[in-house]
């Protein structure tokens, strides 16, 4: 368990959010980086979608009641364990009655991931739609659908026994104050005159103070429509840049809308969404467009950087043969990881970091 001294800015419970609900009018919501949340929790030992505690400008002040493991990731808010600073994106051996606080922000980015080995939770948290993910404008899902306040207690999860720390994320982003943010046109190019796209990626464009998980507001040469910025509503997708009457771009976030009216420019690739996340009010974006092929690219080359954690870890492999469930181990005796296999049928590559293993049985939850 972990007692919450101080909650710090706008601290709640996170997950990956949750999906197949927008149809009835549900956000995602989750973590708005999504990166540096999966990150905090493979430094841990953690599924990747494992809950944690992601704060804004300014963290909490905790208390740890027992050891643990934990990770700080996303932005640099001067993190500390009882006093001495500590580094962000690596694993962090916590002893009981250690006190975690945060100094304040550096200007390297604004949201701040806390990862806990088995993830936090409260007495009040509750799985809503699939998800622990604080939803705040609706007050559920996290912790009674709130912030969290002094006083709070959060509990945490069993750990993997088997975790021993010692992890860290080699190259680390930097969120800077004038970010390159990248793009693919549409879905509804055809709404504006043929300047319009030329305007947004020539000029600077810079982040309001209003904006919030719901959209990133900017503030720079208007985007001027053919005739009206309404269409027929349709579906709002994370990054996608709605241009309301006043030619101010929005670039929409994980608790925006499900559906908008407002015509839409551009949308903003998925490996950069973690940028978005960090934007402090006052920094300037560049707009670049790109095609869908480097937009692929993109994100596979992120994707690499959490599989470098990921192959880090030693997930013990079972297997589930006549309703029973077996460990799963290589002719040395060591357990398989679960961290990189191919399913082909029945017959299964494994790997466990040095050598190859082929089994024809059924991988198991």
């Amino acid at each position: 368990m972990i007692q919450i001294i101080k909650a710090g800015t706008l601290t709640t419970i996170q997950d990956a959010g949750r999906s197949g609900y927008q149809e009835l009018g549900v956000p995602e919501s989750g973590a708005l980086d999504s990166f540096s949340f999966k990150c905090s929790n493979l430094l841990v030992g953690n599924p990747e979608n494992t809950p944690v505690l992601e704060s804004v400008l300014f963290g909490p002040e905790v208390k740890f009641t027992e050891d643990t493991f934990i990770a700080i990731t996303g932005a640099d808010i001067g993190p500390m364990v009882n006093g001495d600073k500590v580094n962000l994106w690596e694993t962090l051996k916590i002893n009981s009655g250690s006190i975690l606080s945060f100094s304040g922000p550096t200007g390297n980015g604004i949201r701040s991931y806390l990862s806990v080995s088995g993830g936090v939770r409260t007495e009040e948290t509750e799985l809503v739609m699939g998800s622990y993910s604080t939803y705040l404008p609706g007050g559920f899902g996290g912790h009674e659908g709130r912030a969290l306040q002094d006083g709070d207690f959060v509990h945490v999860g069993k750990g993997d026994a088997n975790f021993s720390g010692g992890l860290s994320l080699k190259s680390p982003p930097h969120f800077a104050d004038l970010e390159t943010i990248r793009i693919i046109e549409g879905p509804q190019r055809d709404k504006f005159i043929e300047s319009a796209i030329q305007t947004l990626t020539s000029n600077s464009y810079e982040v309001t103070p209003n904006s919030d998980r719901m959209g990133c507001r900017l503030n720079g040469p208007i985007l001027e429509h053919v005739d009206t910025p309404d269409v027929i509503s349709d579906g709002n997708a994370f990054g996608v840049i709605q241009v309301p009457g006043d030619g101010k771009p929005i670039i929409l976030l994980a608790d925006r809308g499900t559906t908008g009216g407002y015509a839409k420019i551009a949308t903003v690739i998925t490996a950069d969404r973690s940028k978005l996340a960090q934007l402090v009010p006052g920094a300037k974006i560049n707009f670049e467009v790109v095609n869908q092929g480097r937009a692929v690219d993109l994100l596979r080359d992120q994707e690499k950087l959490l599989a470098s954690l990921s192959n880090d870890l030693s997930v013990p492999l079972k297997f589930r043969v006549e309703g029973v469930v077996v460990d799963a181990v290589g002719d040395d005796g060591r357990p398989l990881s679960a961290t990189n296999f191919e399913k082909i049928g029945y017959s299964m590559t494994v790997s466990d970091g040095t050598m190859d293993h082929q089994v024809e049985l059924e991988i198991s939850e």
